[in-house]
């Protein structure tokens, strides 16, 4: 997107408190049950039919509308870069590079993804630093940069916070992204708006490694996104149909590449925004293979079959998400439009993912009803309630995601309310090993052990506060350091210093009790 300086608030809103919230209130807990895949809670947490369902459910929409979506995404973002630069189509890009992702994901497994994720990001990051440093060049600095911005576009562009109204990025649309991705989430670790956690966290040494890697992830993420995204300011100066429109937006880093960057760094930085894109896509391929064969095929179809059967199959799956996902990368034109989609897609079930963890009363039927009936109450606000009865203007596709997420909550609520809880021995059980924070008080009394309670949820949402204040404030500090505003990049990182400080302090002492808590906690509660 070309916007400006506040062009930051897209990741700060869609990552910024959801990533803090999966590692301080949920990390531990997963890597805690020991399980292979994430999927795999759902017969830990419920009983019965339910629980299947719901075990295949989420494999199966992982595999095959989530990875296909966000595999997609990666491949139309490849076609915009190679479209620039190397003149090739959409179908050219497919069909050159896709051979090279199946190839390395099938002979290299989870560790090559891993490895090759490490390698393409660091290269990434050097390229655009070194592009970063090129803008500026060509500007005379950070203060020149500034100049031609403000000169063309006005203060608008060079405002650190996002607008009061903007068709993308303006304050309900900040809200809405936060709140979408934030709220319920960590609760399950394979969501449509982003389905490799499980993974990563399920493959930690302990419960606190399965923690950092939530909040490495957002440090790393979002230096990654800002030096990919800064140079971008520049090319809004040299061509302004990026910003009015008249230019493909999404056509802006290839554009700069192909003008800054002399043949030698060229190649590399070319190779670097292949690099990034495709590990996405090839973490994406991993994970929906992964879960399709551990949550469905060996659970359900083939229980008895050789490891180089499975192995065979998952081939066979990576294989079947490209072929879909290639279907549609050459029907969706737009990239941000299809994450809005999926963000709405999922936000709408997504405060069950709570409920299941801290509420002791939600059961297998409101989880279904929660997962079927969210999706469903989202389609019907967007293509109808939105379409036809309501006027939100330009508003509407964030005001959908949220109507749907207060309508989704009163669902799974009245369901879980006026129907059966699940087995007390199936929920003590899930206790005992997991020892979840909030409402649990009447299991964790038959179970003889003082409960947690509220308390830990209440002071793990300050720490995740905390948490998303300090890298916030250094990305925002560390944006209007590169056009010379001072003042505000001063006081960032005065913010950042003090935040992180206090973040850190907080995070260890939160971090040692959630772990005294599993010996603590076998004493009597009477």
């Amino acid at each position: 997107m070309i916007t400006g300086v506040f062009i930051c608030w897209w990741y700060i809103s869609r990552f910024g408190l959801a990533l803090m919230i999966g590692g301080i209130l949920f990390a531990v807990f997963w890597r805690r049950m020991k399980i292979f895949t994430s999927p795999e809670f759902y017969e830990l947490r419920f009983s019965g039919s339910p629980a299947l369902i719901m075990r295949r459910w989420i494999a199966l929409r992982s595999a095959f509308i989530a990875v296909v979506a966000w595999t997609a995404a990666g491949l139309i973002g490849l076609s915009k870069v190679s479209e620039v630069l190397l003149g090739w189509s959409r179908w050219e890009t497919f069909i050159i590079t896709i051979p090279i992702i199946l190839f390395y994901v099938m002979i290299s497994g989870y560790m090559g993804v891993v490895m090759s994720d490490l390698f393409q990001t660091v290269i990434i990051i050097i390229s655009s630093f070194v592009l970063m440093g090129m803008v500026w060049a060509d500007f005379g600095g950070p203060a020149g940069l500034y100049e031609s911005l403000y000169k063309q576009f006005g203060e608008g562009v060079v405002s650190w916070h996002p607008p009061a109204s903007h068709e993308l990025l303006g304050v309900i649309g900040v809200i809405a992204w936060t709140v979408g991705t934030a709220v319920g989430y960590g609760g399950d670790t394979a969501p449509m708006a982003g389905a490799m956690e499980g993974q990563r966290i399920l493959s930690c040494r302990n419960p606190r490694e399965a923690s950092k890697m939530y909040i490495w992830t957002e440090v790393v993420l979002f230096v990654m996104l800002a030096v990919l995204t800064l140079p971008a300011l520049g090319a809004m100066v040299k061509w302004p149909g990026l910003y009015n429109g008249s230019i493909n937006k999404e056509l802006a880093y290839g554009m700069l590449l192909g003008n800054y960057l002399p043949a030698g760094l060229l190649g590399l930085a070319l190779v670097a925004m292949f690099a990034s894109i495709m590990s996405t896509v090839d973490s994406s391929l991993n994970f929906g293979a992964q879960v399709f064969i551990n949550d469905v095929y060996r659970r359900s179809i083939n229980t008895g079959a050789s490891t180089k059967h499975y192995m065979l199959i998952g081939k066979v799956v990576m294989f079947l998400i490209i072929v879909l996902a290639i279907i549609v990368a050459t029907r969706v034109q737009n990239v941000i439009d299809l994450a809005v989609f999926m963000l709405g897609l999922s936000s709408a079930e997504l405060t069950a993912n709570w409920g299941q963890w801290w509420w002791w009363r939600f059961n297998g039927k409101a989880r279904l009803a929660a997962s079927f009936g969210g999706p469903a109450i989202f389609l019907l606000n967007k293509f109808v309630i939105f379409k036809y009865l309501i006027d939100g203007g330009q508003n509407t596709a964030y005001l959908v995601v949220l109507f749907s997420i207060a309508a989704t909550f009163i669902l799974w609520i009245l369901v879980a309310l006026f129907t059966k809880p699940e087995p007390e021995e199936k929920l003590s059980a899930f206790y005992k090993e997991v020892r979840p924070m909030g409402w649990w008080g009447p299991i964790a009394g038959s179970a003889e052990i003082k409960s947690a309670g509220n308390n830990p949820i209440i002071k793990g949402i300050g720490i995740a506060v905390l948490g998303m204040t300090m890298v916030s404030a250094g990305i925002i500090g560390f944006s209007c350091l590169y056009i010379s505003r001072w003042g505000v990049a001063v006081i960032c990182l005065i913010v950042t210093l003090i935040s992180g400080v206090l973040f850190k302090l907080t995070y260890k002492k939160y971090m040692l009790k959630l772990e005294r808590s599993v010996t603590l906690n076998n004493t009597p509660s009477g």
